[in-house]
C-alpha cells in the first residue's frame, strides 16, 4: 500500500514538473513570437524610412541636374546676350560719329535731307494707298521739323532716316486695321506687305483688292473672303501664321 501510494505521489509530481515546464515553454514561445512581430513591424518601418530617404535622395538629385541644366542654358544665353550688346555698343558709337561728322556739314546736309523729304512725299503718293493719313502727316511734320531752330541738324537727319526706316518696315509685314474709304465707308483692310491691300466690308459679304494698273479699287469673288478674314486675324495675332491664298496682282516684269 505504501508503495502504491510512493508511486502515485511520484507520478503527480512527475505530471505537474511536465505541466509547469509544459507551461513554461508556452509564455517562453508566445513571447518569441511577439518578439518576433515587434522586429518584423520595426524592420517594416526601416525599411520605409530607407525608401523614403532614398525617394528623397532621388528627387534632390533630380533638382540638382534640373538646376544645373538651366545654370548652363543661362550662361549660354548671357555668353550671347553679351555678345550683341557689345555689337550694338560698336553701332552705337559709329551712329553718333556720324551724326556728330554730321553737324560740321550742315550747309550740305540741309538741302538733302529737303530732298529726302520730297523724294519721300513723292513715293507716298505714288505707293499702294495704305495708311494714308498717317504717312501724309509724318511727311508734313519732317517738313515743319526742319525748319526749326530749336532742332539740331543731327536730330533732324535722324527723323528722316527714321521716316524711310517705317516705309522698307511696310514692305517687310503684314498688317490689318480699320479705316473709312473714300465714300466714309468703314472698311477692314488687310495689307501684305507692299504686294495686296485687301480690304472687306465689316457685314464680310463683299471684298475689294488694290489695283495697280489702274490705281483703283476692284470687287474680286466672294471666294476669297475667307482667305482674306483669316489673314486679318493672322496680323492681328488671333491665328498663328499659316500659309493662305490670297488675291495679289502681279508686278511688271513678274514671271
Amino acid at each position: 500500500m505504501k508503495i502504491i501510494i510512493y508511486m502515485t505521489t511520484k507520478l503527480f509530481l512527475s505530471a505537474l514538473i511536465l505541466f509547469s515546464y509544459s507551461a513554461f515553454a508556452t509564455q517562453e514561445l508566445n513571447k518569441t513570437i511577439i518578439e518576433a512581430g515587434n522586429n518584423q513591424q520595426a524592420g517594416a518601418a526601416s525599411q520605409a524610412k530607407i525608401d523614403g530617404l532614398y525617394d528623397k535622395k532621388r528627387e534632390a538629385v533630380n533638382s540638382v541636374r534640373k538646376n544645373q541644366s538651366e545654370i548652363e542654358q543661362l550662361e549660354v544665353y548671357n555668353r550671347q546676350l553679351s555678345e550683341i550688346i557689345g555689337n550694338q555698343n560698336v553701332q552705337i558709337q559709329s551712329l553718333n560719329k556720324q551724326l556728330n561728322d554730321i553737324e560740321t556739314t550742315q550747309q550740305g546736309i540741309m538741302p538733302l535731307m529737303e530732298r529726302m523729304i520730297n523724294g519721300l512725299d513723292k513715293f507716298i503718293s505714288l505707293d499702294v494707298p495704305f495708311l494714308m493719313d498717317e504717312r501724309e502727316m509724318r511727311v508734313a511734320n519732317l517738313r515743319v521739323l526742319l525748319l526749326s531752330s530749336e532742332i539740331t541738324v543731327s536730330e533732324k537727319f535722324r527723323r528722316v532716316l527714321e521716316a524711310y526706316q517705317i516705309e522698307l518696315e511696310y514692305g517687310r509685314t503684314i498688317e490689318s486695321y480699320k479705316a473709312k474709304n473714300d465714300q466714309g465707308i468703314t472698311l477692314n483692310y488687310l495689307r501684305v506687305g507692299r504686294s495686296a491691300l485687301l480690304a472687306l466690308t465689316l457685314d464680310e459679304k463683299a471684298a475689294f483688292a488694290w489695283d495697280r494698273k489702274i490705281k483703283d479699287w476692284t470687287s474680286i469673288d466672294s471666294s476669297n473672303i475667307r482667305s482674306i478674314k483669316q489673314g486679318i486675324n493672322i496680323a492681328k495675332k488671333q491665328l498663328a501664321p499659316s500659309l493662305i491664298n490670297l488675291p495679289i496682282q502681279k508686278t511688271e516684269g513678274a514671271r
